[in-house]
């Protein structure tokens, strides 16, 4: 027998834009998701006209079980937009303490725009794979949208869209040298609600810990609150932020600089890590390498300390290099000429330069990175070098 009591909606009846959600969701709409969360097609609701509604979002209690209910754009305008709401749902479900509870998703049924590029289909999945339940996607969506098994799968598809999408400098996946999965989160805009949704999708299927840094934009530095205590709930992330001030405070410190802005300019500028002398592409071994040395970079004189920290973060002037390579060129074994040639030291015995002949597998880097500002760099770093005391590769 049914519980006497019908499920009960509880839902803030305010668009922060204007416009009320009692408009939104009809009564039939209400019926349809009753009847798929609970089984049954009768319910109670109250609109709360005091409160905004974040995330787009209705509570549905029924049986002791409370079930948070994002909704669908009717109009779906862009990528960013779309799903600005959703991970705030996602935030407000995860930390409340009740104890049995679900999270679900719900197209509204006069949606429409482009929801099936690739970039939302990538949504689709990240959510599914963060334990959403997607109430009615089979009557909107007709490609695939299996959750994601393992980190690898949401690295590739995020660098695929990446490489579509150039201009959008949104969150980055990686690895780093313990195999952990890191994620570079800009903390501006509508990227900040992307990173959310991939870290806890993360969460659940990576096997490695997971560090979150923090990408210092538009003058905000962290993300929202509420993401980040629902991120960290997992109990899985660790975080770090990158702001201008910490950036100054280790640029003083450390000649390596151990710099989070650094490691993402090179993902911006080059993708994911893969050595620029040997293109080897185990991540636990590839390094963010400077150009113009951060010691150098320090001693140059007339430069005031944020022109210096700038040139120490700009992605061109660095490269991806395997720890072989970097110790190479940073000893001086090795020599980058500013038309993009790696040279190696003519002095080396025969055994050695065959050595070096036989890990270095790229002469001369492409003209895709010979950026005027890269060439700078490399003009920088040779000063006090003779060029012709290396001989070419081939």
């Amino acid at each position: 027998m049914p519980n006497a009591a019908p499920p009960h909606f509880i839902i803030k009846n305010r668009f922060q834009k204007g416009g009320l959600y009692q408009d939104f969701l009809t009564p039939d709409i209400l019926k349809d998701i009753c009847l798929r969360v609970t089984g049954r097609d009768d319910y109670t609701v109250y609109f709360d006209d005091n409160e905004y509604n974040i995330g787009r979002l209705a509570v549905l209690e029924y049986n002791e079980r409370r079930s948070y209910i994002s909704f669908s754009e009717k109009e779906i305008r862009g990528r960013n937009s779309s799903f600005q709401s959703f991970p705030s749902a996602l935030s407000r479900f995860i930390l409340d303490g009740f104890p049995d509870k679900e999270i679900c998703f719900y197209f509204h049924p006069e949606t429409t725009g482009s929801f099936e590029t690739d970039y939302f289909i990538f949504m689709y999945r990240l959510m599914r794979t963060a334990g959403v339940r997607l109430l009615n996607i089979d009557e909107h969506v007709t490609k695939n949208t299996v959750a994601f098994t393992a980190p690898e799968d949401v690295i590739a598809q995020k660098d695929k869209l990446r490489s579509k999408a150039a201009g959008n400098k949104s969150s980055y996946v990686t690895r780093g040298e313990d195999g952990e999965i890191q994620v570079y989160a800009k903390t501006y805009g509508a990227n900040k609600y992307e990173s959310t949704l991939i870290c806890i999708a993360l969460a659940r299927i990576s096997p490695f810990g997971i560090e979150l840094y923090e990408i210092e934009e538009g003058g905000l530095k962290s993300l929202p609150a509420i993401s980040k205590q629902a991120i960290l709930a997992s109990g899985a992330v660790t975080l770090e932020t990158s702001t201008n001030e910490i950036e100054i405070a280790e640029f003083i410190q450390n000649d390596s600089l151990r710099s989070i802005k650094f490691i993402y300019n090179l993902l911006e500028k080059f993708g994911q890590k893969r050595c620029a002398f040997c293109e080897c592409e185990i991540p636990q071994i590839i390094q963010g390498a400077h150009i113009w040395p951060v010691a150098a970079i320090k001693q140059e004189p007339g430069l005031s300390l944020e022109e210096k920290l700038g040139f120490a973060l700009d992605g061109h002037n660095g490269l991806w290099l395997c720890e072989n390579h970097h110790k190479l060129l940073d000893s001086g074994t090795l020599f980058l000429a500013e038309s993009g040639a790696v040279k190696y030291k003519g002095v080396l015995g025969n055994s050695d330069v065959a050595f070096v002949k036989k890990i270095t597998t790229v002469s001369s880097l492409s003209q895709n990175c010979l950026h005027a500002d890269f060439v700078t760099y490399v003009g920088k770093r040779n000063v006090g070098f003779l060029e012709a005391a290396y001989s070419d590769l081939t």
